[in-house]
């Protein structure tokens, strides 16, 4: 109930209290999944580290849990969530990634796999629009035609279903007329 109404710390608690007082309880992983809710719910940066942990650490206590496709999908949302822009440094967009990607892979039949898919499919996305924006720095400033055209072929290689690929033919198509490139 704490937990619905948005009260984060208040819910915490009680899931601590369920974990710590009664260890041999069957809701014990529920509460745990719960912990990692709260800290999720709350949107700050550090509660995001605490809910990655607390969702790593039901992985590792309850790996073949009924309700495991659901903590490894709140793992690649907490990444997700921590993304930054296309410009800025990408770590928790590969992690998102990795997380997604596991949740795909070992939970095909998961209630929430569409949406676990079209995460992934965002988090690529922002991975290859930063090897983009990369790609047409170096075309536009003439630094380094042939990094640019190195970092079209990768979006190209690494992403082939990237949403914006006639951009990326398009400016590496610049870059190879610019470096006399058949």
């Amino acid at each position: 109930e704490a937990l619905e109404g948005r009260r984060w710390f208040v819910a915490r608690e009680y899931f601590r209290q369920l974990i710590d007082s009664y260890p041999q309880s069957p809701f014990r992983a529920d509460a745990k999944l719960g912990v990692g809710d709260s800290y999720l719910g709350e949107g700050t940066a550090e509660s995001q580290v605490m809910a990655i942990n607390e969702f790593k650490e039901f992985l590792a206590f309850y790996p073949t849990h009924e309700r495991a496709d659901y903590a490894q999908f709140q793992l690649g949302m907490a990444h997700f969530k921590e993304m930054r822009s296309a410009a800025r440094d990408q770590t928790e967009t590969r992690e998102a990634i990795a997380e997604f990607t596991t949740f795909v892979e070992r939970y095909p039949n998961s209630s929430k796999i569409e949406e676990g898919r079209k995460r992934l499919r965002e988090a690529k996305d922002r991975l290859s629009e930063h090897d983009f924006r990369v790609g047409l720095f170096y075309l536009r400033s003439r630094m380094s035609l042939p990094g640019a055209i190195d970092r079209f072929n990768a979006i190209l290689k690494n992403d082939p279903e990237y949403t914006h690929r006639d951009e990326v033919y398009y400016h590496m198509a610049q870059a190879l007329v610019q470096v006399a490139q058949p």
